[in-house]
């Protein structure tokens, strides 16, 4: 600074104005691992009654303030000058203008001191000033919510007092969960003060907060101010570790220092010096701020040698990153709505972008979160926008989209290895800039509230954190911050799955989270929905921390009694609560006409008389009444008692059961017994008996038979065009396999109500339609129609199985085909392939009915193939004796092994005359089937005819998926406006000129269509098999399989598809199919595949065909 800009500075000191002197710093000591720092005085204001001339030298005089106590204070920018008799302090600007101590005579006195005594005796006597100095001072406030009177807020004061008391009595380690912005810091500050624990250490997150922190407890933050302390209250002496302790010199810094701050990485162990137990040993407290960011083993370990220490964990949400909750007794929760209620958290409007295409998304958020923060500033609110980004290369690229959009706002990039990082945070505090692009830098330990609009591009970090920083708002900002906003495309999944993952981990962001026209998936929305209208009730006990029995957490298992009811009293369970149960937590949602509660049963142990270990049972229950049908239903977790009072108190008359609950299996399609369990009159060790498998057919005769009956069943179908699992007790309980939400327990249970009241379901019947399996040591005299992979492949993802060749090459499953080649019925033998393309067999299996193991499948030439399972690799003849093929027959039987899976009571087959739909094939030689061959596009071939229809019918994809491991021979993809249309297309040309010959080609194509239907429940399987074969079956002379549409367009429509339906359509092409001369074994075959589709994803096959 030039000596005419330092004159400049000192003309602004005039008389009767007030000055700002700086705070009084004893000036680091530097340590081994870190420095250590003491402010002898805060920062303070006096007011200038004089300005005179003191002489420093014969010929020189410099500028001394007098102040109203007295003081004088020279000015000077002369460095270490000799200080006249008559001051003792000299003040000088730096080269921003900002003042500073030159000179300090506490800052000798206090250096002088260090010498002769050390840091460690003066810590200890400035703990020992901090006796009862502390005042439990609340904040008061008026009527209109303005603050009248300084002092601790409620969250503060109820953490504090929680502290002292679990203080009182163990020195476990405890939990405080306080959102974002309700003072934390403070809190622990006042831990210190108040309760004077000894040496502390605070363990923090990351660097910018370990800097905040350092800061905080330097000058005890605003104790002073709030009147919590006294003004002449001394500071601590703090220590911050900066890197690792390699050596016991290093750790001396514990000893000098009332508190320490270190950051998670500075505390990892050195390999060569192990210092988590030293370190223990030289503290007394160990306080963690931002618990939530804990998941790692090895913080763990080191957390271990403090058990018989006091260890607080302060959090803002209980919830670690890896999903788990952060451990230790909660000690006290201040929940986000009490926040919002308090004035302490504002209100967050969340703008949903819904961009499906990635190109797109960055330009989509970055728009919107502009127009968000132009309307704030026109509005007067001092707002600034940050943009969160996964990684420096994204911030990079998105902050030259911000400066494109608003180059007047003058976005700047802010990252741990960008240059101009503190730069660019300056222009951020004089609002020079109003946009920052930031990575991981801005996290929850930095202090600007007008950081109110968070535009998220990438989701990389608890997105509760993230709300709960930008929505917060403290007692120093302005009346000129407004409410807070979020953009955030939800259609990436990621971002979806995230405020899924916000609302089950606390109930109150679906108060402060407004959802700004979101388009949320309908299941969430339904959810969320139901969880608002949720109230919990009074009358649950306190025994567990409510955030471990959260309703957000709840996940049924889909199970139920149903009872005939007029008048719903939900409110009356309690009277049929057993003696022995206690009910923790009670909810009851009024528009659904649902309570649920969690209860808990401590039962006695046998192997101790100690009556303080128990052995404790949680369950869950929900009663819901349906007002239509004047049904209520009762599930629970807790399965081996019946709740009769219970049911009865909240208005249950007659139970459902016996015969009429059996409707439930009604409206399924190929039903399968896994077991029927029989109930028999006679002895009374013969009075039930279970079956099993092949002896289902056993159990079936036993119910037929008088003096016997169904007792319970269960099993597998196809039901609504989707697969299901169910069963049912004739006791009048019903189940499914699957856990859901509560709302999806609720539609569960009205569709068996549904069913439970239809007349038109006859028990009787319905068994009579089952399918039955039937161990058997013979092939059926039956033509086979199909052949696939077993259910244990297809329910994985094709991508993620792979089938490795004798040289260690793998192939994933999307690429092999398996067919059937013969049929040895004379010795029991079906010969299957697997071919890796369309020329060649690549490996050849037998599967054998019959033998002393039932069945065997072993290879019979061909390459030595392998399969890998988890960690294992099998021989794939061995994975396949254990899980066989499935082969089924044109009368939709099908053989597993060496079990016949048919129904109880063949049917015909019908075929449509409506599926038909007949072409004109003029100009296509229909003896070639596919586009494509030698290198070649084939425009007179059957694929390229089918694919130029659908694209003129306006499919966005077309795929050609021809090759082994084909989904179809097309794949063809349409978004409509309230679902998506999946066409999956099998041609065939005519290749046999004798009858038996054109059926097998039909045969094939069916066998084809067949096993396609799979796909319409693995949808997002299917755009990863597309995506997959397009990269792995690409050459120099076929770069691409889309004849329209392109991977984007397939990546857009995967993300769509959790919005929207799939409408799944199959198709198979043939002219060698004539619709007005087929063949009577073309037709039952033809029957057979359509009915199959029918039964089971509930569509029609359909068939183009030649006139």
């Amino acid at each position: 600074m030039t000596a005419t800009q330092f004159l400049e500075l000192v003309k602004n000191f005039k008389t009767g104005t007030g000055i700002r002197l700086p705070r009084i710093e004893s000036g680091a000591f530097k340590q081994n691992i870190g420095k250590i720092n003491h402010i002898i005085k805060n920062e303070r204001y006096g007011e200038i009654i004089a300005i005179e001339q003191i002489p420093i030298s014969p010929r020189i005089s410099e500028n001394a303030i007098v102040l109203r106590d007295g003081i004088k204070i020279l000015v000077s920018q002369r460095k270490k000058i000799a200080m006249p008799e008559e001051v003792s302090e000299v003040l000088s600007f730096d080269s921003e203008g900002k003042l500073f101590w030159d000179q300090h005579v506490l800052i000798n006195e206090f250096r002088s001191r260090v010498v002769q005594i050390g840091l460690e005796k003066i810590a200890g006597e400035i703990a020992a000033t901090w006796h009862d100095i502390f005042s439990f001072k609340a904040e008061k406030k008026n009527s209109s919510g303005e603050i009248t009177d300084f002092g601790f807020r409620p969250p503060q004061l109820g953490a504090l007092h929680a502290i002292g008391s679990h203080w009182s009595l163990y020195h476990s380690a405890g939990t405080l969960v306080m959102p974002t912005g309700t003072g934390k810091t403070e809190t622990m500050l006042a831990t210190m003060v108040a309760y004077n624990p000894g040496k502390i250490l605070v363990v923090v997150p990351s660097r910018a907060l370990r800097a905040q922190t350092f800061e905080k407890f330097l000058t005890l933050g605003l104790l002073r101010k709030l009147g919590n302390i006294g003004f002449d209250s001394l500071n601590p002496i703090v220590g911050v570790v900066t890197s690792i302790p390699k050596s016991d010199e290093d750790l001396t810094i514990f000893d000098k220092c009332n508190v320490i701050i270190a950051s998670m990485g500075a505390l990892n162990e050195d390999i060569h010096f192990q210092s988590s137990k030293k370190i223990a040993s030289k503290v007394d407290a160990l306080i963690i701020d931002e618990a939530h960011h804990i998941a790692a083993p090895t913080w763990t370990a080191f957390k271990e040698f403090f058990q018989e220490k006091k260890v607080l964990q302060f959090t803002a949400t209980p919830y670690r990153r890896d999903g788990k909750l952060v451990d230790g007794k909660v000690l006290y929760e201040y929940a986000l709505q009490q926040a919002q209620v308090d004035g302490y958290f504002k209100k967050i409007n969340f703008y949903p972008v819904h961009q499906i295409d990635d190109l797109l998304s960055d330009s989509d958020i970055a728009n919107e979160a502009v127009q968000i923060l132009k309307q704030d500033l026109t509005a007067e609110l001092d707002h600034i926008l940050m943009a969160r980004c996964a990684d420096t290369t994204r911030a990079g690229k998105v902050v030259e989209i911000y400066r494109q959009l608003a180059p007047e706002l003058n976005p700047v990039l802010v990252h741990s290895v960008e240059k101009g990082s503190e730069a660019s945070l300056r222009k951020i505090f004089s609002r020079e800039s109003r946009i920052v692009v930031c990575v991981n830098m801005l996290g929850e330990g930095f202090d600007l509230p007008q950081l109110k609009i968070a535009a998220v591009h990438d989701i990389h970090k608890s997105l509760a954190i993230l709300l709960q920083f930008t929505g917060r708002f403290t007692r120093t900002s302005a009346s000129k911050i407004g409410e807070a906003s979020i953009v955030a495309n939800i259609a990436r999944a990621e971002v979806s799955l995230a405020l899924e993952r916000l609302y089950s981990e606390d109930a109150d962001w679906n108060i402060l989270l407004s959802e700004m026209s979101s388009q949320a998936a309908r299941s969430h929305a339904e959810l969320m929905k139901f969880l608002n209208e949720s109230k919990q009730l009074e009358g649950g006990q306190d025994g567990v921390d409510a955030q471990e029995i959260s309703h957000h957490l709840l996940k049924p298992t889909f199970n139920t009694m149903i009872y005939e009811c007029e008048k719903f009293e939900p409110k009356r369970f309690h009277e049929g609560v057993p003696d022995n149960m206690s009910v923790q937590r009670v909810w009851l949602n009024d528009e659904s006409k649902t309570i649920y509660f969690v209860t808990r049963v401590d039962f006695p142990l046998k192997w101790t008389r100690s009556k303080t270990i128990r052995d404790t049972e949680w369950h869950l229950f929900v009663i819901h009444y349906d007002q239509e049908r004047k049904l209520i239903y009762f599930s629970s977790t807790e399965k081996t008692n019946f709740y009769d009072k219970m049911v009865s108190a909240v208005g249950a008359t007659r139970q459902i059961r016996e015969e009429q609950i059996f409707r439930t299996l009604g409206r399924i399609n190929r039903l399968i017994f896994q077991n029927i369990g029989v109930k028999k009159n006679g002895r009374r060790n013969l009075r039930f008996a279970m079956y099993v498998g092949g002896d289902v057919v056993q159990a079936l005769a036993l119910t037929e038979k008088t003096g016997s009956s169904k007792s319970n069943l269960s099993g597998t179908g196809w039901e609504n065009g989707a697969p299901v699992t169910i069963g049912c007790s004739a006791k009048g309980r019903v189940w499914a396999r699957d856990p859901g939400s509560i709302p999806e327990l609720i539609q569960w249970c009205e569709n068996v109500g549904d069913k439970l009241l239809d007349e038109s379901i006859d028990p009787s019947k319905i068994i009579d339609n089952v399918l039955i399996p039937e161990e058997v040591e013979i092939l059926p005299a039956i033509r086979t129609l199909s052949i696939d992979w077993p259910m244990e492949l297809l329910r994985k993802s094709q991508e993620r199985v792979n089938i490795y060749d004798s040289h260690g090459k793998d192939f994933t499953l999307s690429l092999i085909d398996i067919d059937v080649a013969a049929m040895r019925k004379s010795v029991n033998e079906i010969v299957f392939t697997l071919s890796y393309n369309q020329e060649s067999v690549w490996a050849t299996f037998v599967l054998t009915v019959g033998g002393k193991d039932g069945f065997l499948v072993g290879e019979q030439g061909g390459d030595k193939l392998k399969i890998k399972m988890g960690r294992k690799d099998l021989f794939l003849s061995e994975y396949f004796s254990n899980y066989p093929p499935l082969i089924r027959y044109i009368d939709l039987s099908e053989l597993d092994g060496n079990l016949l899976i048919k129904p109880q009571n063949p049917r015909e087959f019908e075929l449509p005359e409506q599926i038909f739909e007949p072409w004109d094939w003029r100009g296509v030689d229909i003896s070639k089937e596919s586009l494509w061959k030698e290198g070649n596009i084939r425009n007179d071939s059957i694929q390229w005819r089918v694919s130029q229809a659908y694209i003129a019918a306006g499919y966005e994809i077309v795929f050609d998926d021809d090759a082994a491991g084909e989904s179809a021979d097309l794949v063809c993809l349409r978004e409509e406006a309230d679902f998506i249309r999946l066409a999956l297309v099998h041609c065939k040309f005519t290749k046999g000129k004798e009858p038996g010959e054109r059926v097998n080609d039909v045969v094939e194509v069916c066998s084809q269509a067949i096993r396609s239907t799979k796909w319409k429940w693995k949808f997002k399987d299917l755009c990863t098999h597309i995506l997959g074969r397009e990269t792995r079956l690409a050459s120099a002379i076929r770069q691409s399989r889309f004849l329209t549409g392109n991977a984007n367009l397939v990546n857009r429509v995967s993300q769509v598809s959790r919005f929207k339906e799939i409408k799944l359509e199959i198709i198979i092409v043939q002219p060698g199919i004539s619709k007005a001369n087929i063949s009577p074994d073309q037709k039952i075959v033809l029957a057979a595949s359509h009915s199959f589709l029918q039964e089971t994803v509930g569509i029609e096959l359909q068939i183009i065909c030649s006139d």
